[in-house]
C-alpha cells in the first residue's frame, strides 16, 4: 500500500543508483501541500516577519546525560561563517515550514537531483505531525536568497514509527527527508556519497546560537564511529538548534558529495544518517511524485 498523505568522502556513489519502475514503495511516507497551501505559498505566506519569528528547529538532544562525553573540548575557530556564494555552500540554505501550527526554520540543501532538497526527518515529521508551507531559501545570508517552494516530501516510513524515541544512533540512521522543488536549482547540487571512520567531514547549517542563525556556518569534524547506517562525528560547535538538516560533505572540488545531515547532538558531538541505496531510491521516488 502506498503511504501518501494530503496533509497539514569516499567515492562509493556508484552504488547509489536511481530506483526503476513506477510501483508504490512502502519504505517511504509521502505527502504534499494541498491546493490551498500552494496558493498560500504563492501569495507569500513566508513574509519577512514570519521568517524572523520562525523558531529554530532543535536538534534531537539527549534528555538525561550526553552520549557524546568522549568528545574533545571546543576551541576558538571550530566553527566559522561559510562562503555562501561558493560551491558547495551555495547548494544549501534555510528551510522554513509549519508543523502542528508552529513556524520553524532549519537547514537543507540540493542533493542528488536539481529538484531535490534533503534535510532532517525530525524537522518534517514528528509525533505524527507532517510539515506544511515548506519553503527552501537557497543562499540565505542575513535575508535574501532564492525561494524554492516544495510540492512533495517524504521520510522513511521507519522514521514515522520512532520519531519520538530517545536519541540513539539507531534512531539517527532514519533521520533524513527528501523534498521536491517546483523549479530546478539554479546553482547546482551535491552528489550522494558515503564515508567511513576517521574521515574528516565538513558540516554546514544555520545554528541559531551563532549570529542569530542569519548566516550559514561550517565546522570540521572527524567521524569516530559508524554503527548500522549512522555516523558519530566530533566535535560540534554548531550545536543548539537551527543547523538540523545541514549537510555533512566530503571533497575539496567538484563533485562535492553529501554523506549525511545533522540529526542529533550537543557541543561535543553529532549524529547523522549514512546515505544508502534507500536514499537514492527515495530521491527518485519523490522526484516522480511518489508514484
Amino acid at each position: 500500500m502506498r503511504l501518501y498523505l494530503g496533509v497539514s568522502a569516499i567515492a562509493l556513489t556508484v552504488h547509489l543508483t536511481p530506483a526503476g519502475g513506477a510501483l508504490a514503495d512502502d519504505r517511504f511516507t509521502c505527502w504534499a501541500p494541498t491546493v490551498s497551501q500552494i496558493a498560500t505559498a504563492a501569495a507569500d505566506y513566508w513574509t519577512d516577519e514570519r521568517k524572523a519569528n520562525a523558531r529554530p528547529e532543535p536538534e534531537s538532544e539527549p534528555l538525561d546525560g550526553s552520549p557524546f562525553e568522549l568528545g574533545k573540548p571546543l576551541t576558538d575557530g571550530d566553527a566559522e561563517r561559510a562562503p555562501i556564494g561558493e560551491a558547495p555552500y551555495k547548494f544549501g540554505g534555510k528551510l522554513f515550514y509549519t508543523r502542528d501550527g508552529d513556524d520553524y526554520v532549519a537547514s537543507a540543501q540540493f542533493v542528488a537531483d536539481d529538484k531535490i532538497v534533503i534535510g532532517a526527518a525530525h524537522s518534517l515529521w514528528k509525533g505524527g505531525k507532517a510539515a506544511t508551507n515548506i519553503r527552501f531559501v537557497q543562499g540565505y545570508s542575513n535575508g535574501g536568497g532564492t525561494n524554492y517552494d516544495i510540492d512533495m516530501a517524504a521520510v522513511l516510513t521507519e522514521w514515522t514509527n520512532i520519531s519520538t524515541n530517545p536519541v540513539s544512533l539507531g534512531k539517527s540512521q532514519y533521520d533524513y527527508a527528501a523534498m521536491r522543488t517546483t523549479k530546478p536549482s539554479a546553482v547546482g547540487r551535491y552528489d550522494l556519497g558515503e564515508t567511513g571512520v576517521d574521515a574528516a567531514v565538513t558540516i554546514t547549517g544555520y545554528p541559531g546560537r551563532l549570529e542569530g542563525g542569519e548566516y550559514m556556518y561550517r565546522e570540521t569534524a572527524t567521524v569516530i564511529l559508524k554503527a548500522g547506517n549512522a555516523y558519530d562525528a566530533r566535535p560540534h560547535p554548531m550545536y543548539g538548534g537551527g543547523a538540523s538538516g545541514g549537510a555533512w560533505f566530503i571533497g575539496t572540488g567538484e563533485p562535492y558529495k553529501a554523506v549525511s545531515v545533522v540529526s542529533a547532538g550537543d557541543q561535543d558531538g553529532v549524529y547523522g544518517p549514512a546515505f544508502t541505496q534507500d536514499t537514492a531510491d527515495m530521491v527518485a521516488y519523490v522526484k516522480g511524485g511518489c508514484n
